[in-house]
């Protein structure tokens, strides 16, 4: 018979099944679609021109490197441009930057500290290209990255904006082992909520706009530090055509400790739960489409299932911590037992054959994402990082950022 938690947890694990077979579907029907004719050859004249916006600060290990990934693009060397913001660094950042000043392709400003999203706004004042990339200072680019990004625009006028994929870069530590996993699945999650026209967020690390975008919209907002997320769900309520490129690859380190991973997550964490506040008329409104019935009920949902299993999980361990101290009490320490393995103790309850279902799914999503952007090198015994790593420490983030938001307490960059 069911008790009141497996009602509960049930529930909620049909709910997530629903989410992953959604993805799935989703998949496999853009999979079965017949193949396009071979496209001709475009010439370096036909794309159009694009400039990349670059705020900086306290980025002088990685500024440098930055700016030369971009200039080794394979784009067309007068198609693109390049703006460099220092947003009042207080390191060497605007002094490295100096390496390039005259360069022909770049634009080099410094200003006040105000925050990534105003070093943005002031950089959009020099806009003189048809299309806008937003690029973070820690990143490196795939060489042929834009072109790729540039076909989608070139190929659906009504195309506004465009996500790239990014993935963790050569990591090192046990923390970016576990992001690396992560950034895979988002690879293949990204891709079928852009088919299904419900891209939750364009990354700052690499989206590409049409200059028009920021004319219908708006510029960048402080949005709780999560400009990304904002300004993609403010072309959401306008009606603008979102994307997501699987083929547009750039590389990012990631925090390399659970310290700076915590950081980050609360952050992200904390600006999701702000900008939900503000633009919660958007949540099961039809009128917004997959985005509003869909995407954001999904991620809303998220939290939730991750508090549960959290706090049910703590639960089930004081509760077995406790018996156990009780046990030794009645009989002592020498009567009891270590537990034996018997297959006909194994649990065949309906939640816990639903939970195993969607670990599983979760891995296809893994494999499906490394097939779709590419991804070639082996790292498939990173996946115990990722469960371990996201099943403990997720839940805890998530519980800080709800703690903040309702005291009110603002979280910092970094």
């Amino acid at each position: 018979m069911l008790n009141s938690f497996d009602i509960v947890y049930t529930s909620l694990l049909f709910i997530a099944i629903y989410i992953q077979v959604f993805f799935l579907l989703v998949f496999f029907e853009s999979a079965i679609e017949p193949k396009k004719e071979e496209e001709k050859e475009i010439l370096d004249h036909e794309y159009p021109s694009v400039t990349f916006l670059i705020p900086c600060w306290n980025e002088e290990d990685s500024v440098l490197a930055t700016l030369n990934s971009v200039l080794n693009l394979d784009y067309p060397k007068d198609k693109f441009h390049i703006i460099a913001v220092d947003d009042g660094s207080t390191d060497d950042t605007w002094k490295n930057l100096q390496q390039f000043a005259g360069h022909v392709q770049i634009t080099l400003l410094t200003k006040e500290n105000g925050g990534k999203h105003s070093a943005l706004n002031h950089a959009l004042n020099f806009l003189k290209t048809e299309l806008v990339v937003s690029y973070d200072a820690d990143t490196k680019i795939n060489p042929e990255a834009m072109k790729k990004a540039a076909h989608y625009f070139m190929k659906d006028k009504a195309l506004m904006a465009l996500g790239g994929t990014v993935l963790i870069d050569k990591p090192k530590t046990i923390v970016q082992k576990a992001q690396e996993i992560e950034y895979e699945i988002f690879s293949f999650t990204k891709k079928m909520l852009g088919l299904a026209d419900a891209v939750f967020v364009v990354p700052g690390a690499f989206s590409v706009f049409r200059k028009e975008v920021f004319d219908i919209v708006g510029g960048y907002k402080n949005a709780h530090n999560l400009e990304d997320i904002e300004l993609t769900i403010r072309m959401q309520k306008a009606g603008l055509k979102v994307r997501h490129a699987h083929d547009a690859i750039v590389w990012t380190k990631g925090p390399d400790t659970i310290k700076k991973l915590y950081k980050q997550r609360l952050r992200w964490s904390y600006g999701f739960i702000m900008n939900m506040l503000d633009y919660k008329a958007m949540l099961f409104n039809r009128k917004y489409k997959n985005f509003g019935v869909f995407t954001l009920p999904m991620t809303l949902f998220t939290y939730i299932i991750l508090l549960f299993v959290f706090v049910y999980s703590v639960y089930k361990v004081i509760l077995s911590i406790m018996e156990t101290v009780y046990k030794i009490y009645l009989v002592g320490i020498g009567q009891l037992k270590f537990p034996t393995f018997d297959t006909f103790f194994i649990n065949t309850k309906i939640y816990v054959i639903m939970a195993m279902f969607l670990y599983i799914s979760v891995i296809l999503q893994y494999f499906f994402g490394r097939e779709i952007s590419n991804v070639s090198k082996k790292n498939f015994w990173n996946i115990p990082y990722f469960l371990f790593m996201f099943s403990f420490l997720a839940p805890i983030w998530v519980l800080k950022s709800i703690y903040n938001s309702i005291v009110k307490k603002k979280v910092l960059w970094r």
